[in-house]
């Protein structure tokens, strides 16, 4: 993202003089989400075209004294529930960052802060340039939010073999207003110093707070491996979830699964995921992402595949341009009635 900057002056003037007594100085960059989705099934909506502005990011980078800053992120994105406008504007990050009091690499950010597994992922997989169909298998099929309120710590490993992060939270995630006792810890280990070999472990702990003491734990445990250099991306991911069946439905995790039969119980789940990018040219890229999601794992008739694959190009230095083309396949008992659903989608994404 390009950065616009401000340069705030403090005036003071001493007898007949005057002079400049502080200055700060303000980044604020952002992008623009366009999408244009033709689709082609289920066969009742064959045809169909939408346009839509799935989201308009602001971010705004505040210095402070001593390298320390305040960092938030405004999302202006398409709401469908009928108690909001059609476009909401709400705080998606909002956080102080301190670094001053801490040793080189280090850094604690407080507030509205980021998921740290997301944020390792998009610097491998850069998912939100392809648009919303190559969103994060555990961001896409609900089981993880972009950000939540709590505090976290990052920092690098010794013998610089990556980086780690751990984050105390609410744990219900950016759209739920969560006042109960019960928390969630996540722990993010970024494994880098085999590039262009690289490892992802991310190990979740929470509770919720609205189920019966006996079924409201919340797990995720997800590992990722790839080879990354200049010229793509090729990877592999597994992960594993646990949640009672009344927040499956509730919350719509697993893809919309029908758990209701499994009600009063803690429900496992696991998935898959294949991802590769391929870098043609300094303009064009190839990419193509295959999911295996069951989440379900005591029954093997309740599963999904989507197939995920396109290209972009970079039609200036701040605007890229994707096209790609999704397909979900649902298994017969999945929900009550599943339908198979495919669409293109071009997807346009302005930096600013």
């Amino acid at each position: 993202m390009k950065k616009i900057k401000f340069h705030l002056f403090l005036m003071t003037f001493l007898g007949v003089g005057g002079g400049v007594v502080g200055a700060s100085e303000i980044d604020i960059s952002g992008e623009l989400n366009l999408a244009a989705t033709l689709y082609q099934l289920p066969t009742r909506d064959q045809g169909t075209l939408a346009f839509s502005i799935p989201s308009l990011r602001l971010d705004v980078e505040v210095p402070l004294r001593e390298n320390n800053e305040l960092f938030f992120q405004l999302e202006s994105a398409e709401r469908r529930d009928s108690g909001s406008k059609r476009y909401d504007t709400q705080l998606k990050e909002a956080y102080l960052s301190l670094v001053s009091p801490l040793a080189a690499a280090s850094e604690i950010r407080y507030g509205l802060v980021p998921n740290y597994w997301i944020e390792a992922q998009k610097e491998h997989w850069g998912f939100d340039i392809w648009g919303l169909p190559s969103f994060l298998p555990l961001l896409k099929y609900g089981y993880m939010s972009w950000s939540d309120l709590g505090l976290m710590y990052q920092a690098g490993l010794s013998a610089e073999l990556g980086t780690w992060g751990i984050i105390f939270s609410n744990g219900e995630g950016l759209e739920s207003d969560e006042v109960g006792a019960r928390k969630q810890v996540q722990l993010v280990i970024n494994l880098n110093k085999m590039a262009p070999l690289y490892a992802l472990l991310n190990i979740t702990q929470g509770y919720y707070d609205h189920y019966d003491e006996k079924i409201n734990e919340k797990r995720r445990l997800a590992s990722q491996i790839g080879y990354q250099t200049e010229s793509g991306l090729f990877a592999l991911e597994y992960f594993v979830t646990q949640d009672p069946a009344e927040a499956i439905t509730a919350l719509k995790l697993g893809g919309g699964v029908d758990a209701a039969a499994l009600n009063g119980n803690n429900v496992a789940g696991q998935g898959v995921s294949l991802l590769a990018k391929i870098v043609v040219s300094d303009k064009w890229q190839v990419f193509v992402r295959g999911d295996w999601l069951n989440p379900i794992k005591e029954d093997s008739q309740k599963t999904l595949q989507d197939w995920t694959g396109g290209f972009s190009h970079n039609l200036a230095e701040d605007i890229f341009l994707a096209l790609s083309y999704e397909y979900t396949h649902y298994s017969e008992q999945f929900m009550a009635s599943p339908r198979d659903a495919s669409q293109f989608v071009f997807a346009t994404q302005v930096s600013f």
